[in-house]
């Protein structure tokens, strides 16, 4: 389990989001920051084209503060704006980028976003949650999910009607489009923030969270609230918050934004064994000393004998953005 550096770049403003395009091509960097005399907030979006082994930065475009970035097909990203808007940017292979439409959702601050099966969900700093139809930007329901920020909002892969909220009142919740929003189906408090969560693959029944207190737990959506389920603490990463986490397609390595601890990849065994708890052996990879905020990968599906994925990372307060392969040959 190693990494290997190809590229690291200092950017002008603070980086916290990036997300690889579906083709693996290209990925988008996002930026935040806060002018503390004025209280404005701006931002970026700046690309990347990406190569085996090389990552070369390519164009730009102004915005207001980015928070979150989530592609929905080869060349149309959306992005969560400080603005209370949502961004659809334009992204072609050698091209600059462009501005393919606005929404405006909400007044406050959005804090995350995802799309799935044309639709959107975004959430809002005032504890708002919003699924949107992608077709023509009508906003299907809002709701009250959270009584502080929902830091993560998403959909769950394994199911298309669950939506997965997780917030800093300490709460993840699971949402059932075809009962509405009135409550939420699966809820579990946590002992600080919810910052991530994620349908786990191969895995239908099981979500995973992302917490302030350094914790990757697993969850079992088939326990009700009166069977109180049992937590299960995948990985303790001893030093930060898992503020980002994304698992691999077959559900054995996740990726993790660990804050002060740095970036992880943790390679789980013995996952889905009745009689066996998972057991995780983590790698770390630290380009900086500063805040590890974004991270994301384009998992490299030709190669047979070992797990290798290409990884984008993003430090906030020191402005890096690095690009690194990472290897696993007991994968």
């Amino acid at each position: 389990m190693s990494f290997s550096e190809i590229s690291s770049w200092t950017l002008r403003l603070h980086t916290d989001a990036v997300e690889f395009s579906p083709s693996g091509s290209q990925a988008l960097i996002g930026t935040y920051e806060l002018n503390e005399s004025t209280r404005e907030r701006y931002g970026s979006v700046i690309c990347y084209e990406i190569s085996p082994n090389q990552a070369n930065k390519s164009f730009e475009i102004d915005l207001p503060g980015v928070l979150d970035l989530s592609w929905m097909c080869p060349d149309l990203c959306l992005v969560a704006s400080s603005s209370g808007e949502i961004y659809t940017i334009q992204s072609h292979p050698s091209q600059p980028l462009t501005v393919h439409s606005i929404n405006k959702v909400s007044e406050s601050l959005l804090l995350s976003i995802d799309f799935n099966s044309n639709k959107i969900v975004t959430s809002d700093a005032d504890g708002f949650i919003y699924l949107i139809n992608a077709s023509d930007n009508h906003v299907i329901c809002k709701w009250k999910a959270h009584e502080y920020e929902p830091w993560c909002a998403q959909f769950n892969r394994n199911d298309d009607y669950l939506l997965l909220t997780g917030g800093d009142d300490c709460m993840a919740r699971v949402w059932d489009q075809r009962v509405g929003f009135s409550q939420s189906v699966f809820d579990q408090k946590h002992e600080m923030g919810v910052c991530s969560l994620y349908g786990v693959p191969m895995h239908s029944h099981l979500i995973s969270t992302g917490c302030f207190d350094e914790k990757l737990r697993l969850w079992d959506l088939r326990k009700t609230r009166s069977d109180k389920p049992e937590e299960l603490v995948v990985f303790h990463s001893e030093g930060g918050g898992v503020w980002r986490h994304k698992w691999s397609p077959n559900g054995h390595h996740v990726l993790m934004a660990c804050m002060h601890a740095g970036f992880a990849v943790v390679h789980v065994t013995h996952f889905g064994s009745d009689d066996l708890k998972p057991v995780a052996t983590a790698a770390f990879y630290r380009p900086t000393e500063k805040l590890a905020y974004g991270v994301d990968w384009q998992i490299n599906n030709g190669s047979s004998d070992q797990f290798e994925a290409q990884i984008g990372t993003c430090s906030f307060y020191d402005n890096c953005v690095s690009f690194a392969t990472y290897r696993d040959s007991t994968a």
